[in-house]
């Protein structure tokens, strides 16, 4: 035989097609056969290798289909797949990159994460278990606009806890915030392609709109919050109503009267973001934007750091005359949150867990940035501001220093500490420290080291 590594075992359990089909992939890649080579015919190679004409048969048609080798009439079968043609690709393993630096992580600012030790999750365990347990809910699709028994008990629990005027028609779940935004463009038509936010709020959002070919305009804020001068004909405003980039403080009641106005004048529409509107723990939330005009806000609510950031389910209450749109179109949307996981959350939700871990994190949330602030007061003084941002859960550094951003980011992960986002302005670096993943006990000793290896730089 010409070609003595085109063998077959009998003995194995394997297909001999299978065998004979592999053995030929394995010979190009491993350059036994290159471009141009002629294989035997398939009446020669059933007759060496003692099997059928079929077996050759199948294994060469699958090779042809595939490209691998070409059938030219009259002539032959040949190798078509030239694998010198391939240009040499340096690999890295990014994935094994990703873990071996988490691994290596000691004290995490990142925000990325939760304190393991507040997370509910014996409950969740348990919730998750009993819609488990019956199959006849969990072996069929689930409804595209969301469970009806999730959306039923999130209209009660907005209402409570965050004065959303909403009926359980009105709302839509899906994976994540920026998954629901992918469905506005659909059905914001009337409003235009121009979108109004306030400057380096949600990258993630902007990078939505952006992708449907909407024109961004940042805009500034102060304390008050964002300042609309530059809006004057704008008509589709994306705000946090409970705290932003400006720092901790919510809308004040005269700006929110200030946004309505602005909305009913230019008839636009509000998309409020009100990510992490329910966690405040210095003092009782304010009411969201939607609870004073429910025809012009488009609300947007989430649980990533209420619940756990793994369960992917946010939620967003449309005004009437959008849900219309909406609803034309749902048919041909597929739902993107696990079934049932948004089965497990309304049950978690009725038994009245997640408004009793809410309260527990407000307290845990005081305690920790407390902390935080004062260690990095007794250790980042002189030059140096030091805001707590307290809807994002996160102390928020300004420092002026001439060490660069990628610098300072890259020597606190060299000595195991991950820092939040980052950014400059005015002279001054913006470095962001959440506390929601570090361990109370940890903070101290974590600011502590954190400083010793800046202060070498």
């Amino acid at each position: 035989m010409l070609y003595e590594f085109l063998q077959v075992d009998k003995q194995k359990s394997a297909l001999l097609y299978e065998q004979l089909y592999k053995r030929v992939i394995s010979a190009i890649e491993n350059g036994e056969l290159v471009h141009g080579d002629k294989l035997p015919s398939i009446r020669t190679l059933a007759s060496d290798l003692n099997v059928s004409r079929t077996t050759v048969e199948t294994a060469y048609d699958q090779l042809c289909a595939e490209g691998y080798i070409n059938n030219k009439p009259k002539k032959g079968f040949f190798v078509e797949a030239n694998i010198n043609a391939l240009t040499p690709v340096k690999h890295t393993d990014k994935q094994h990159d990703t873990s071996e630096k988490r691994s290596s992580i000691k004290y995490d600012f990142s925000g990325s994460s939760l304190d393991p030790q507040y997370i509910d999750l014996k409950y969740w365990k348990r919730c998750i278990k009993d819609i488990l347990d019956k199959p006849s809910v969990i072996s069929s699709y689930g409804d595209p606009q969301g469970e009806r028994e999730l959306r039923v008990v999130l209209c009660d629990y907005a209402k409570k806890v965050r004065a959303v005027n909403t009926s359980p028609d009105n709302i839509i779940i899906g994976s994540g915030t920026q998954t629901l935004m992918s469905f506005l463009p659909g059905i914001m038509n009337e409003y235009g392609k121009e979108v109004y936010i306030e400057k380096g709020f949600f990258p993630q959002g902007e990078q939505i709109f952006r992708d449907f070919k909407y024109e961004l305009h940042g805009l500034t804020a102060d304390k008050r919050g964002i300042i609309l001068d530059d809006a004057a004909h704008g008509r589709i405003l994306f705000i946090n109503s409970s705290g932003s980039n400006r720092g901790s403080a919510p809308l004040p009641y005269n700006k929110r009267i200030e946004i309505i106005n602005w909305a009913n004048k230019n008839d636009a529409i509000i998309i409020e973001d009100d990510y992490n509107g329910e966690l405040r723990y210095t003092s009782k939330p304010v009411p969201a934007l939607q609870s004073m005009d429910n025809d012009r806000v488009i609300y947007i609510g989430s649980f990533s750091k209420l619940l756990l950031p793994s369960v992917r389910i946010s939620y967003m209450v449309l005004p009437d005359h959008l849900l219309a749109r909406y609803t034309n179109k749902s048919q041909n949307y597929n739902q993107t949150a696990s079934k049932t996981e948004q089965l497990a959350l309304a049950e978690y939700i009725n038994l009245g867990r997640l408004e009793r871990q809410l309260r527990k994190l407000r307290k845990t949330y005081a305690v920790k940035s407390e902390k935080l602030l004062k260690s990095l007061q007794e250790h980042f003084c002189g030059d140096v501001i030091i805001d707590v941002i307290e809807t994002a859960l996160c102390v928020r550094l300004k420092l002026r220093t001439s060490v660069s951003l990628d610098e300072l980011r890259t020597t606190a992960e060299n000595n195991g500490i991950l820092i939040g986002k980052c950014r400059e302005k005015n002279g001054l670096k913006y470095i962001y420290l959440s506390f929601a993943g570090i361990p109370s006990d940890k903070i101290e000793e974590a600011v502590d080291y954190l400083h010793e290896i800046w202060e070498k730089l």
